[in-house]
């Protein structure tokens, strides 16, 4: 299983937390689970510019409020061009899921881009 990460919002408390979050469920799980996390979010997973996610490599950020572990860029992932490229990366690395982190703008864009997705068999 790999599950990819965006960081889409502003500076917020316990953000870089999500992280720890799916580092505990990759922990739990009897199959092989890759978490990677696109640097400066949106801008990351558009040119496929990502981190593999370990404990040793986020252990300096735990408890630390904000999103300075992979960085985010712009807060948005809405244009056709942005949802098509996006679709492209997602198949080309395999991911079977994509979190995006952010405020109601960036939830906004996951419902789309899930409709997107799926008109689209991704």
């Amino acid at each position: 299983m790999k599950i990819g990460l965006v960081y889409m919002g502003r500076q917020a408390p316990g953000v870089n937390n999500v992280v720890d979050g799916l580092l505990r469920f990759k922990a739990q799980q009897k199959r092989e689970v890759e978490l990677l996390g696109f640097i400066n979010g949106v801008d990351g997973l558009l040119k496929e510019d990502f981190e593999i996610m370990t404990r040793e490599t986020y252990q300096y950020f735990n408890n630390l409020g904000g999103i300075d572990y992979i960085g985010r860029g712009f807060d948005e992932l809405r244009s056709d061009f942005q949802k098509q490229k996006a679709a492209e990366v997602c198949t080309k690395l395999g991911l079977d899921g994509l979190v995006l982190v952010g405020a109601t703008t960036a939830m906004t864009d996951a419902a789309y881009l899930t409709e997107f997705f799926l008109q689209n068999k991704v």
